[in-house]
């Protein structure tokens, strides 16, 4: 069973407790006793459909992710464990990234250290589960604190990589301080792939030039500058997940 699929049945477990469902310790609880009837209703269901083997590599990424948690919301031992279950559960169904059909490959490539292509990008699907079970476990105090501190970090990490593309393109075309503004919003509003590991491998491999999606390039740069870019030799470069798995990690988590 998938946790997102089955937040439903957590409330119906909720629901049916004895004390109001604003009690910290019956939540937790309640998401405890959710975990082991997944576990239970995943091992039924084995011999009818078989979960994807998670993808170990990832596993640091989820590592540094509680990491973070831990340090934001400051849980007590009882919610830390209930939070680390929950991502143990999350982390067991995320199998589900490995990329079946080539064809339908991103733009945006993430790649695992045993050869895997991901169908998307397994940082932001780590935190997307964190956000989705944490509320669960924890006080709407603590919750907040982690949509505060979540956002700002998504955001510190966009502007570094648009930042780090704008300064790429002035070095290469002489850019007006009009462009690279413009272009600066463009790549935070209009580009969502954006990602600051992907732009990581152009930083340690200056030779390479990413690939920029052109409608974007069209809306600031004159003709000539586009025809300039274009002639520059541009490289779609993967980033590999678990290469510099230590770089992740804080604690070991996960069991």
């Amino acid at each position: 069973m998938v946790i997102r699929c089955g937040i439903f049945l957590l409330f119906g477990l909720l629901t049916l407790m004895g004390r109001p469902v604003s009690s910290q310790e019956r939540r937790v609880q309640a998401v405890q006793d959710f975990n082991a009837l997944n576990r239970f209703a995943g091992g039924q269901l084995k011999a009818v459909e078989k979960n994807p083997k998670p993808i170990e590599c990832l596993r640091p990424l989820v590592n540094a992710e509680l990491s973070f948690v831990h340090r934001v919301c400051e849980p007590t031992d009882e919610q830390m464990k209930a939070i680390i279950e929950s991502a143990q559960e999350a982390f067991n169904e995320m199998g589900d990234l490995r990329l079946q059909n080539m064809a339908q490959s991103p733009r945006l490539r993430f790649h695992g250290v045993n050869g895997e292509t991901l169908k998307s990008n397994p940082i932001r699907r780590v935190r997307k589960d964190t956000m989705d079970f944490l509320p669960l476990l924890v006080t709407e105090k603590q919750f907040q604190k982690y949509k505060q501190e979540s956002s700002q970090r998504d955001r510190i990490e966009s502007e570094a990589a648009a930042d780090y593309l704008v300064a790429l393109l002035n070095s290469k075309l002489i850019l007006t301080k009009v462009q690279q503004r413009k272009l600066r919003t463009a790549f935070l509003d209009d580009w969502t792939e954006l990602d600051v590991e992907w732009i990581n491998n152009y930083v340690n491999n200056p030779n390479f030039l990413p690939i920029i999606p052109s409608n974007l390039l069209r809306k600031v740069l004159t003709t000539d500058q586009q025809a300039a870019w274009s002639s520059l030799q541009q490289v779609s470069m993967g980033v590999m997940i678990g290469q510099n798995s230590e770089r992740f990690l804080v604690k070991e988590w996960l069991p």
